[in-house]
């Protein structure tokens, strides 16, 4: 593990963030307004990347999942598994057990997304702040491309291909032309020792972090939220205490600090099977003088720091471990520092915690265990470089393809983005013609008030129409009829004299009319009391030579009452066709 750091600077020389962009200042009138536009752009492409941090120690896995909402943390995801008899050999050499736990935690925090962020140790991680000329980012990117800048800057273990690297500009000193540029490195087979396990669990690792700044993350989340820190400059020193690995991190502003404490591999065997003892009052000499070595380095660290950066001495300090009872040991500590406070960090004391959650984040006696992971949750994938112009070391990302995961990732977004303004012109385009329409349906509606008025009254009319038509048709019949008909007042009067001579005395006439049928047939209706005078009526009727045919075509009885006596009379129709009944009649 390497650590470096910046010269000592100038208490009094000027500073200023990392731009938000090169030295390039053009773009012209609309320039501020692409930049608005883009920072909005990678601000929610950031937001919508939502992934799960997972920490893989040689003991433990961890499973975390947040949401940010109204600048405040919620804990949605939570689980871990502790690996039995875990270390850091077992990690290298049988990853599938490390796989199987993860899989399971997965499971158990029902977690749905693919995307991870996972981090190194500090040990598999070069971490140092260079000086270098004040250089745009495209100047620097140039520089990058023909390997000349890191080869110049740094003196890498081994061959600058085996590494996978991420850097960031903190800081330029405009008077002195100094810029403070963040390198973090690890070899490329650290990084794919850990990603592979991820992939083989099932997700796409999308960040790679290292550990100590995943503790600053979850630190960051925590101060961010307290009005009172948004005014304080002074540092935040976080200490990491484990059987593994131990360091010292001190953040003045976004300039990272690393120091690694240095304990033998026999110290760490007495500090992780006796701190547990030391929480219930138990006090080992080993341990004591193993802490004791240990005060001494967290001391130089401190006033190493301090002589660098010319700040005020450090008055707190955070403990952060993955010992399951570390409250003796940081009691034992806080007896060697009489002007520094140090406390357990716990991630979870300003986090939205469930009611299903509760019970599983005060399982443990040590809550600073989780710190890590809850860092790791506070990561996105930042796919249009919004953290690069907005935090130091918050971007941290040492994944080798993660420019291709970025462009893949980005181009995913643009087709959203597209996908999103088609749908939107679609719906603006079906607003439009809903308010057109409605528009026209209201005026319809107000031409077509009175429609069922003029509908009853156009019904009413046309009925009266049609009856005028029905009466016009049967008119105009009758006027055919009657322009068939000529002058037989003759022939007539022989006709009706003929059957009024026909008929017999017992024989009562009632009429004589034209056929509605025929006018050369003529109906005589009449009356009798017997069937035998009906019958001599016809006979004489067919007797006479102006009669073709007479024919009964209609009889019935009816009975008449007179006093006490009953009668029954015949009531009768007689057909009766007449031999030319209308005649053409010459003029005399």
């Amino acid at each position: 593990m390497v650590f470096g750091l910046g010269k000592k600077k100038d208490k009094q020389k000027k500073t200023i963030k990392a731009p938000t962009r090169g030295k390039k200042s053009g773009g012209g009138l609309f320039s501020p307004i692409s930049r608005f536009f883009f920072n909005i752009i990678s601000k929610y492409s950031a937001s919508q990347e939502e992934v799960v941090g997972i920490e893989v120690t040689p003991t433990s896995v961890k499973v975390s999942q947040l949401k940010e909402q109204n600048d405040r943390w919620t804990l949605t995801k939570f689980s871990y598994r502790n690996v039995e008899n875990g270390s850091e050999e077992l990690l290298r050499s049988n990853p599938e057990i490390y796989v199987e736990q993860i899989q399971t935690a997965l499971q158990i925090a029902k977690v749905d997304t693919s995307n991870a962020a996972i981090a190194l140790p500090v040990s598999s991680a070069i971490i140092r702040v260079l000086q270098m000329p004040v250089m745009t980012d495209e100047e620097i990117e140039n520089a990058i491309a023909t390997d000349s800048l890191w080869e110049n800057l740094t003196q890498l273990p081994d061959a600058l291909e085996n590494y996978s690297i991420f850097h960031q500009v903190i800081k330029r000193h405009t008077e002195s032309n100094i810029m403070d540029v963040l390198f973090v490195a690890s070899k490329i087979d650290d990084v794919n020792l850990y990603a592979d396990i991820i992939r083989q669990a099932g997700l796409s690792p999308v960040i790679v972090d290292v550990r100590c700044f995943a503790l600053r993350n979850a630190f960051e989340t925590q101060v961010l939220s307290q009005p009172t820190f948004g005014a304080k400059k002074g540092p935040v020193a976080i200490l990491e205490i484990s059987e593994s690995e131990n360091f010292i991190l001190i953040l003045q502003e976004e300039t990272p600090y690393v120091v690694d404490i240095f304990i033998r591999p026999q110290d760490k065997e007495i500090l992780a099977t006796m701190s547990a003892a030391m929480g219930g009052g138990y006090m080992d000499q080993l341990l004591v003088e193993v802490l004791n070595r240990f005060t001494v380095q967290i001391k130089q660290a401190l006033a190493g720091f301090e002589n660098q950066y010319k700040t005020e001495p450090i008055t707190s300090l955070s403990v952060v471990s993955p010992l399951p009872a570390i409250s003796g040991v940081v009691q034992e500590l806080q007896k060697g520092f009489e002007n520094i406070q140090m406390s357990i960090h716990s991630p979870f004391d300003t986090l939205t915690i469930p009611e299903q959650l509760k019970e599983k984040v005060t399982t443990e006696e040590n809550p600073s265990m989780f710190t890590a992971v809850i860092g790791l949750a506070t990561r996105r994938l930042d796919v249009f470089g919004y953290f690069k112009f907005v935090t130091g070391v918050r971007n941290i990302n040492l994944l080798p393809n993660r420019d291709n995961l970025k462009k893949k990732k980005r181009s995913d977004m643009y087709s959203k983005f597209v996908y999103i303004g088609a749908a939107g012109l679609i719906s603006l385009i079906i607003v439009v013609y809903g308010v057109f329409a409605f528009s026209k349906y209201s005026e319809n509606k107000r031409e077509l008030a009175d429609y069922d008025i003029v509908n009853q009254q156009f019904e009413q009319s046309n009925a009266e129409f049609q009856k005028l038509i029905s009466a016009k048709k049967d008119l105009e019949n009758d006027l055919s009829k009657g322009q068939q008909l000529k002058s037989n007042s003759k022939s007539s009067y022989l006709m009706f004299k003929e059957i009024t001579q026909a008929v017999p005395k017992k024989v009562l006439l009632v009429s004589i009319k034209t056929s509605e049928q025929d006018y050369n047939t003529l109906v005589v209706e009449g009356q009798s009391m017997d069937d035998r005078p009906i019958i001599e009526l016809i006979d004489s009727l067919n007797s006479r030579d102006t009669v073709e045919k007479a024919s009964l075509v209609n009889m019935n009885v009816t009975e008449l009452t007179k006093g006490e006596s009953t009668i029954e009379v015949k009531s009768f129709e007689v057909s009766v066709i007449a031999n030319e009944i209308i005649p053409e009649e010459t003029e005399e």
